[in-house]
C-alpha cells in the first residue's frame, strides 16, 4: 500500500523552523520541467520521490542575505541549510521519511529551483525570469530537499498559484531597470545577465585585494523593481 506524506504537517514544521514558504512537488514533475528540455536527466538519489521546496523572504532592506562569500554561500542560503538540517532528523525519527538536502547548484547535484518552486505552487515565473509569489514578489531565495515518499499533490503551503499572473497589465519596470539590457529583445537573455554577474564578481575580487570584505553583491535591479508584493518583502 502506498504511504503518502502528511504534507500539512511537514510544511508547517518547515515554516516553524525558519522557512517563509514551503511546498512539495513530485520528482517526476521536476524531471519533466521546461528547464530539462534537451538536457540529460538529473542524477538524483535512488528512492527520491518528492521535492520539498523551501523559500526564504529576502527583504529589500536586508541585502546582506544574498551577499556571496565564505562557506555555505550566502547568509540566506545558510539559513535555509539550517532549516534543512533540522528537518532531516525530524522527518526520519517522527515520520520515518528519508530526506536528502540538495546543494544550490545543478552542476553540483541540485535541481532547477525555479521550476520546482513554480510546480510546488509557490509562485509563477515572471517576465523577469524569477519566481514571483503574491506575498513577496520575486524577493525570495530557494532551497530543495528530496523525500523518499510520494507527495499527494503538487501544491504549496498557500495553495496552487495556477490562477496567479503577476505580469498581467504590468508596465514591466524590471525590464527598464536592467543594467545590461537583458530584456532588450523582448525576452530574457541569460548571457547579458551573466555579464553583470561577472562584473559583480570582479568588483568583489578587487575589493578583497584592497582589504575590504570581498563579498559578491550580485545585482538585484530587476528583482527590486518588481511591484508585486510591495517594494519591501517583509517577513510574516
Amino acid at each position: 500500500m502506498k504511504v503518502t506524506l502528511p504534507i500539512d504537517e511537514i510544511l508547517a514544521r518547515a515554516r516553524a523552523l525558519g522557512a517563509t514558504l514551503a511546498g512539495v512537488v513530485a520528482v517526476r514533475a521536476v524531471m519533466d520541467a521546461p528547464s530539462m528540455v534537451g538536457l540529460s536527466p538529473l542524477r538524483l538519489p535512488r528512492g527520491a520521490r518528492s521535492v520539498l521546496v523551501l523559500g526564504l523572504a529576502h527583504p529589500e532592506d536586508e541585502p546582506e542575505l544574498d551577499w556571496w562569500g565564505g562557506k555555505g554561500g550566502t547568509p540566506g542560503n545558510r539559513i535555509l541549510q539550517r532549516v534543512a538540517r533540522k528537518l532531516e532528523p525530524w522527518l526520519a525519527q517522527d515520520l520515518g521519511v528519508a530526506a536528502w538536502s540538495l546543494p544550490y547548484h545543478v552542476e553540483r547535484g541540485g535541481i532547477f529551483l525555479k521550476d520546482a518552486a513554480v510546480l510546488a505552487g509557490l509562485g509563477a515565473l515572471g517576465a523577469n525570469n524569477l519566481v514571483i509569489s503574491p506575498e513577496f514578489g520575486p524577493r525570495l531565495r530557494w532551497k530543495a530537499m528530496l523525500l523518499d515518499r510520494e507527495a499527494p499533490a503538487t501544491v504549496g503551503g498557500n495553495g496552487p498559484k495556477d490562477f496567479f499572473d503577476p505580469c498581467a497589465g504590468c508596465g514591466r519596470p524590471c525590464m527598464e531597470a536592467c543594467r545590461q539590457g537583458a530584456f532588450s529583445s523582448g525576452r530574457y537573455e541569460r548571457s547579458r545577465c551573466e555579464r553583470q554577474m561577472h562584473r559583480d564578481e570582479e568588483r568583489a575580487a578587487a575589493q578583497g585585494s584592497h582589504g575590504l570584505d570581498g563579498l559578491v553583491k550580485y545585482c538585484r535591479a530587476c528583482e527590486l523593481a518588481c511591484p508585486v508584493g510591495g517594494r519591501r518583502a517583509l517577513r510574516p
